[in-house]
């Protein structure tokens, strides 16, 4: 379905109960962005609540913020895209995967965001590790739009030893190869304090992701530090535990937290690097308090 097909989704029919979860498509110079859109519950006429705008991170896919959007109890709508060669969104082969890209197919999303969304608000964006970069490139985009940006242990907060693409793409193919019954014994083992409802969107993810872009160099880009001294909203920095898995040291936090205009708030959860999956309920307090800090 285009982006340009949907209409208001208010009058909810069901009685103030979410439109069920879609996919639909926005068009862009680049191609089709494939964006999962989980629409919130009815809203009172007058009443403007935000609509989160969700980019995942490395070799995982827009379904994977499914169960956040329930958890969130569907207050808010969310809308989640693919990134190229993640999910429904497509690549094409070249020397280097540009993570730099990605920011043209998401600030064409937050521009549908009252077509995706169904209903006018504000826009939060939220970023997982790959996806921060892509959600502080778009923030500084789109100053008017984008209320606050939550990054979710971030990407390219220091300098880090990158495997080689050989490698990377040999731990993808391994994972890909196995049995779905294998594949989720693999990442039960490896994260068994998920709730259950987040395996299987990752299983799919991996099964969707195109493995040519892991097979050639990532070019990461400038550093989160430099993309946030262009982003003028309010950001929030939850990151994890290096000594569990986390990408962010607290030192790197508070040097991303300087150099932000609109003002840097850092959470640290006893988490790897994934906090919304490790500790949900106190990732999602976070989040649903900055979402409600935007409604009218």
């Amino acid at each position: 379905m285009d982006d340009g097909a949907g209409g208001r989704m208010d009058d909810d029919p069901e009685g103030g109960r979410a439109a069920p979860a879609a996919v639909r498509t926005v068009r862009t110079a680049d191609g089709p962005v494939s964006v999962h859109t989980f629409p919130g519950v009815t809203v009172p006429r007058g009443v403007r609540r935000p609509v989160l705008v969700a980019f995942h991170g490395w070799t995982d896919s827009g379904e994977c913020f499914a169960p956040l959007a329930e958890a969130l109890g569907r207050r808010w709508p969310v809308l989640a895209p693919d990134a190229p060669a993640h999910g429904g969104t497509r690549w094409a082969p070249a020397p280097e995967y540009v993570v730099a890209d990605h920011a043209r197919g998401g600030v064409a999303v937050v521009d549908a965001a009252i077509r995706l969304a169904g209903r006018r608000g504000p826009v939060v964006l939220l970023g997982h590790s790959m996806g921060a970069l892509t959600a502080a490139r778009v923030a500084a985009a789109r100053p008017g739009v984008v209320r606050h940006l939550l990054l979710e242990d971030p990407a390219r907060t220091t300098m880090r030893r990158v495997r080689s693409s050989a490698a990377r793409l040999a731990a993808l193919e391994r994972l890909r190869g196995m049995s779905d019954d294998a594949l989720r014994a693999e990442i039960v083992a490896e994260a068994p304090d998920w709730p259950d409802d987040e395996y299987g969107p990752w299983m799919r993810s991996k099964r969707q992701v195109d493995p040519a872009h892991v097979a050639v160099p990532v070019d990461w880009g400038e550093p989160l530090a430099a993309l946030l001294a262009d982003v003028r909203c309010p950001v929030t920095l939850v990151r994890g535990d290096p000594a569990r898995g986390g990408i962010v040291s607290a030192t790197a936090a508070r040097r991303c937290a300087s150099v932000c205009p609109g003002g840097c708030d850092v959470v640290a959860l006893p988490t790897g690097h994934n906090p919304r999956r490790e500790a949900r309920t106190r990732f999602v307090a976070t989040l649903a308090a900055t979402l409600g800090r935007h409604e009218r």
